[in-house]
Order: structure tokens, then C-alpha cells, then sequence
């Protein structure tokens, strides 16, 4: 018997549509972000930067979870830890003015 995809086969149709809805929204805010930056250009491996979409998508969507915002704060110490803030922050300010122009798209 396979296993593999157990953990989707027990979600709901509504939890599995939100799912996808949210995975297009962070390939939507990375495809947004690459139009402020060029992403190869970038220190961020491929990987970080969807975390970091991903980590800006779900601190948008709970704003008021400080458990979310502290994740993503931390995520963004790491990041500016291993690349500096100078790296990091410009790209941190485009992806909320990214968030908040999909927010506002959302309604």
C-alpha cells in the first residue's frame, strides 16, 4: 500500500483548495518580485526565496499571530545573518508591498 500522499487524501477539498490557492499566490509574489529584481542576480538560492514568499505570504495572511510573525522574523535574521541586511531588506520591503497589492487584489 502507498503512503505517500496520505496526508492529502485525509484533507478536506476545501484545505486542498487552499493549499494550491496559496502555492499560486507565492509563485504569483515571486513572479512580482522578479519584476522589481533580478532574482539570479540575487544572494538567495532558489529555495530561500521561497521560504521566504511563502514565510511573507502566511505573515501576511495571520497578521494578527505573533507565532507567525516571530517565524518570520527569525527567518529574516538568518537570511541577513548569512547575506546582510543590505541584502535582505530591500527584497523584505518588496515582498510586503507584493503581499499587501495581492491583499488588496483578494477583495
Amino acid at each position: 500500500m502507498d503512503y505517500s500522499d496520505a496526508g492529502t487524501r485525509a484533507m478536506s477539498w476545501k484545505a486542498k483548495h487552499k493549499k494550491v490557492y496559496e502555492a499560486r499566490v507565492v509563485t504569483d509574489s515571486l513572479a512580482r518580485l522578479a519584476k522589481h529584481f533580478d532574482l539570479a542576480t540575487l544572494p538567495f538560492s532558489g529555495e530561500e526565496l521561497q521560504t521566504l514568499a511563502k514565510r511573507a505570504r502566511e505573515s501576511f495572511r495571520a497578521f494578527p499571530s505573533e507565532e507567525r510573525q516571530q517565524r518570520l522574523a527569525k527567518y529574516r535574521t538568518h537570511l541577513a545573518g548569512l547575506y546582510g541586511e543590505d541584502s535582505v531588506g530591500p527584497v523584505w520591503a518588496a515582498l510586503v508591498k507584493i503581499n499587501n497589492e495581492i491583499g488588496y487584489e483578494e477583495k
